[in-house]
């Protein structure tokens, strides 16, 4: 912990919402009225959780996002305040702010998420502008917004070529794949989900890598297929692929955030331990398993190191 708190901050950019989480002792019937085991509100969005398992691990870091000035957000204000997860970046809204309702089912800890955004305002490159990136080491971005977030990233490029910089650039690539794939052009790398490969036909995680390096060649990012039970694929930049299993689970108990957990384990072996992309990998697969062994995400910090 030590040695990550002596690094550059991390930047995470994107989105940060209200979870309203019910934990049910299996899914709920459609049209019955049951009784539920728990429930909480919580901080959740891409970006945010990344934040707060970083935090966890030991990382300082901003997250750079639209927050809103609804009284109902306050409770995540004040959560990244706890948690001493920096906000002076963020712009505010006077809307409402976006929402998530999730359930939890005990039974086998699956976890399902209706959203709802309302056509929340997102960052801007303008906004962007105001950072002074010489402070940060890495900066994180959900794939959304190609326009603004293709600025962003190529901001970040110009200001490592003028100042001898090498601050790294990764991506959570989750949703619309024509339209976000020229992000991966702009970063270091790209972890992508495995829900959007399994809506683009490809079974496996080999298959998500190999049609990813075939529309991204020549481009030298590292790429990153978490799979779930089945660990995760990746390939470096020199087209070398590793299959890296899954570690053991003791239970299933929570998966929300278990994509978010894994994001955050690979940005810290990377960024921190310097490890190279399987082991990195393979760190990132004992975060996310060491999540889902408990509700929320504190319990991380706990995670034996090694």
């Amino acid at each position: 912990l030590a040695m990550a708190s002596a690094m550059k901050p991390v930047l995470c950019v994107g989105c940060t919402v209200i979870d309203f989480v019910t934990i049910s002792a299996s899914f709920p019937k459609e049209d019955t009225d049951e009784r539920c085991l728990d429930g909480n509100w919580q901080r959740g969005g891409n970006a945010s959780n990344v934040s707060t398992v970083l935090r966890l691990l030991g990382l300082k870091v901003d997250f750079f996002g639209v927050l809103s000035k609804s009284d109902g957000f306050r409770v995540l204000l004040d959560d990244l305040q706890r948690r001493q997860i920096g906000v002076q970046h963020c712009p505010m809204s006077e809307k409402d702010p976006p929402f998530s309702s999730v359930i939890i089912a005990q039974d086998t800890g699956s976890r399902t998420i209706v959203h709802c955004n309302k056509n929340y305002p997102y960052v801007t490159f303008e906004n962007f502008q105001q950072i002074d990136l010489s402070q940060y080491g890495w900066v994180h971005f959900e794939a959304r917004h190609a326009k603004e977030t293709i600025k962003m990233m190529e901001a970040i490029k110009q200001h490592n070529e003028l100042h001898g910089s090498k601050i790294k650039i990764s991506l959570d690539f989750e949703t619309l794949y024509e339209q976000n794939l020229e992000l991966c052009l702009l970063c270091d790398y790209v972890v992508f989900s495995k829900d959007l490969a399994t809506r683009k036909g490809w079974r496996t995680a080999q298959q998500a890598c190999s049609h990813l390096v075939s529309a991204l060649t020549p481009s030298c990012v590292n790429i990153i297929c978490p799979w779930g039970k089945h660990g995760a694929s990746c390939v470096d930049s020199f087209h070398n692929y590793c299959d890296v299993p899954a570690h053991e689970l003791l239970s299933v108990v929570d998966t929300l955030g278990a994509g978010d957990s894994f994001m955050a384990g690979f940005i810290y072996a990377t960024y921190v331990r310097q490890s190279n992309l399987p082991d990195a990998v393979d760190f990132a697969n004992r975060v996310a398993g060491h999540k889902i062994g408990d509700y929320g995400y504190d319990h991380i910090a706990q995670l034996p190191k090694y």
